[in-house]
């Protein structure tokens, strides 16, 4: 049987689970900038990290269960049918907090993401959806999880369609992920939720200067996703490997992550440091700000604490653009803004993600250096990815022929 474009169960399904988001992304966002200040106003929080990432790796080993797969798991549950439990939605959200609170480099995006995925996935199956309809609901609770907590429903409706499979969208899920989306975004906006918000000053002048900055850049940047991805996997073998017991592996990881961070006087990179995409896009980004919170937030999830990549990826990736755009002479918030969503779209592997984030972001002005910088990253980062349950329709080898069934529905 042919399938429906529009299926009013499974969007009034979705929209009431967005609904639902929407609350439950404004609640987070508040606690963790209550989090944030407090870290701030109170710098010795940091010397609680080894005690948070013992508990959590604790926790996660004697309750998590398949938990601790995070969004690997909710991808794997929209792909495959697998059952996401319940308690994932609740350890996420208090152990994120519980790693801003006491220092960790982290993001928001993971908590979110885990938190639509479990809340959609598990009215899917108390309601008996299956298959396809299970699926789209689920997508739904994903587009509106990263819609809300960004402040961005346009690339949210993106991301829940493309983050699942790389090189396909589904086409029944458009509706569903696109209303999902801006209602979640609404009720987050509506509640009294603020984003950051950067400007783009100038684009650069179309010479062959500007051009070859351009691409080296965006080549760049997809070589520093795609280290990324590769740097969190391998930590995290590697503490497997020489520590059996993963309370002791988080308490090693831990101290690494406060020593660094107390030696060096490295307090302003905790956490989600946004502040480093302003100082970026005003032309003040210094050369060690990309590498320093590389290696700490890739210290802080590979020790196992939990969050997400994206608001560090965007961090990385504006620090980079805004410190290599000044170093060739080219207008920094312009660079920057194509590192802030090209070093996260090849890292999550979402290319048309990327360049909705950078339409509804920064305008439609730029819209040709988006795409070709998306793709460009996209290709340069090659099979690694943040989320290695993505299933593959697409081969990033452009001398690779794809075959007409991978985009198939």
């Amino acid at each position: 049987m042919k399938r429906k474009f529009v299926d009013l169960k499974v969007i009034s399904v979705s929209l009431c689970c967005a609904v639902v988001m929407g609350i439950i992304s404004f609640v987070f966002l508040k606690m963790l900038g209550l989090s944030s200040v407090f870290r701030e106003f109170f710098p010795y929080c940091i010397w609680f990290l080894p005690l948070s990432g013992m508990l959590t790796a604790f926790v996660y080993k004697r309750y998590g269960g398949e938990s601790s797969k995070g969004n690997n798991l909710i991808i794997q549950s929209a792909n495959e049918g697998v059952k996401v439990p319940k308690r994932l939605a609740f350890l996420t959200f208090i152990f994120t907090l519980l790693t801003h609170f006491s220092g960790g480099s982290a993001g928001r995006e993971g908590t979110a993401v885990q938190i639509g995925g479990t809340l959609t996935s598990n009215v899917a199956d108390k309601l008996g959806f299956k298959s396809d309809d299970r699926k789209i609901i689920i997508l739904s609770g994903l587009s509106a999880a990263f819609g809300s907590v960004f402040g961005t429903p346009l690339a949210g409706a993106f991301f829940g369609m493309e983050v699942c499979c790389i090189g396909q969208l589904s086409v029944s899920a458009v509706i569903p992920c696109f209303l999902s989306s801006y209602l979640a975004n609404a009720v987050t906006l509506l509640l009294g939720a603020t984003h950051e918000v950067h400007k783009i000053s100038a684009i650069p002048s179309l010479d062959i200067k500007s051009v070859l900055v351009f691409i080296s850049a965006s080549i760049l940047f997809g070589l520093i996703g795609k280290l990324f991805a590769l740097g969190v996997k391998y930590l995290k073998l590697l503490y497997a490997k020489i520590f059996k017991n993963t309370v002791l592996s988080a308490l090693i990881g831990s101290v690494i992550v406060v020593l660094l961070i107390v030696l060096l006087n490295l307090n302003e990179y905790e956490g989600l440091s946004t502040w480093q995409q302003t100082t970026a896009f005003e032309g003040n980004a210094n050369w060690y700000d990309m590498p320093v919170k590389f290696i700490l937030t890739a210290l802080t999830l590979g020790a196992g604490f939990q969050g997400g990549e994206v608001t560090p990826l965007f961090d990385i990736g504006a620090s980079f653009g805004g410190w290599y755009a000044n170093m060739f002479g080219i207008e920094p918030s312009f660079l920057a803004a194509i590192g802030l969503i090209c070093v996260f779209g090849s890292a999550a592997n979402t290319p048309i993600t990327t360049i909705m984030l950078g339409i509804e972001l920064f305008g439609a002005e730029a819209v040709p250096y988006f795409v070709f910088a998306s793709l460009i990253s996209f290709i340069t980062s090659g099979k690694s990815g943040i989320y290695p349950a993505q299933e593959r329709k697409l081969s990033k080898n452009i001398f690779t022929k794809v075959k007409q069934d991978d985009f198939s529905e």
